[in-house]
């Protein structure tokens, strides 16, 4: 079986559930499941072998605990939740109010007020800029 994030948007008590109830359903079944995730510990209490994959390949495998122990600068960023490392937490780009005063079509001042009209599903933004 495949579960694509299954820990997303879900509550501690819920997920605490589906990290039982995976490995119930595998012996039951006598299957071996697949778990994409971004979520450390639960996958560490889960599979008996994890595989990192960065940029679209195999960056490590191993048990959760050789993971743990790993002493890859990618690795160990992933596995401690490290901002820095690697690979960039932020990549390079304008400033938020640059990049809406671009798509406004206006010359560039200062942004001094901002809205979003509620009303409008496509949550367009209005901008009073002074130059």
């Amino acid at each position: 079986m495949i579960y694509d994030e299954p820990f997303v948007g879900v509550d501690p008590i819920s997920m605490g559930v589906i990290v039982q109830l995976i490995p119930r359903t595998n012996d039951a079944l006598g299957i071996t499941s697949i778990v994409v995730t971004h979520d450390v510990e639960e996958t560490r209490l889960l599979a008996d072998l994890s595989y990192l994959i960065s940029g679209g390949k195999v960056a490590a495998r191993g048990t959760p605990e050789e993971l743990r122990k790993d002493k890859s600068d990618l690795v160990r960023q992933f596995m401690l939740g490290r901002a820095d490392g690697p690979v960039p937490f932020h990549l390079p780009g304008p400033g938020y109010a640059e990049q809406l005063q671009a798509m406004a079509g206006v010359t560039i001042g200062r942004v001094t007020a901002i809205s979003i009209d509620p009303s409008d599903y496509r949550a367009i933004v209005h901008l009073r800029i002074d130059s």
